[in-house]
């Protein structure tokens, strides 16, 4: 009886299999092996811009995409108030609300933020209609603020029409008629400049 060596395993070793062709093996397995380059994929082919106006406009293009990532990234991440107050502070298309949006709004803002305007006094009458109420012997005072106040509609009336006329020019459209664009552009007016939100984007005086 023959001992086998301690430690020895009794299964029996692999069948030793001779390496087949390259191309046997590629036909049992019914394709051929892939090259590495093509498992990875082709890069399209990238070509060097030709003229000074073709890499502008390429530019141009890698920009705005870049821009657009910057925007889905901002939007995927939620603000804080003071992040989105900051952001409508300096007008940025992304944080403003519905009212504000559009390029007639644009233009109304910054109408209002380069001229003045009767409606920038308009926080004086309140404090005059108010005692008018209260105060018998102000009351022609109340009836002179209320003239004053209808004469203010009619600059609005005037503000919406020049602002729609030159949204149009511009444009080729506006947001409105030219009441619903002067009462917006009158609420923005009477307030302070540093109380207006979306901020002021021109100096008064400036030209837009």
């Amino acid at each position: 009886m023959k001992l086998t060596k301690r430690g020895a395993s009794d299964e029996p070793e692999p069948e030793v299999v001779e390496a087949d062709t390259l191309q046997e093996y590629e036909q049992r397995k019914g394709r051929p092996t892939p090259k590495r380059r093509d498992a990875q994929g082709r890069r399209g082919p990238v070509t060097a811009p030709k003229t000074r106006k073709e890499a502008a406009a390429r530019q141009k293009q890698l920009t705005r995409e870049q821009k657009a990532a910057r925007i889905a990234g901002k939007a995927a991440k939620p603000r804080s108030v003071a992040e989105q107050r900051a952001a409508l502070k300096r007008g940025d298309p992304s944080a403003l609300p519905r009212r504000d949006q559009g390029p007639t709004r644009k233009l109304a803002r910054d109408y209002v933020d380069s001229k003045r305007m009767l409606s920038n006094y308009l926080l004086w009458l309140f404090p005059l209609m108010v005692a008018g109420t209260f105060v018998p012997a102000l009351a022609k005072v109340q009836l002179a603020v209320i003239a004053l106040f209808l004469l203010l509609l009619v600059e609005w009336y005037i503000v919406g029409k020049r602002i729609r006329k030159m949204s149009i020019e511009r444009f080729g459209t506006a947001q409105g008629g030219p009441m619903t664009i002067g009462f917006y552009a009158g609420s923005r007016a009477y307030l302070p400049r540093r109380w207006r939100l979306p901020g002021p984007q021109v100096s008064r005086g400036e030209d837009f």
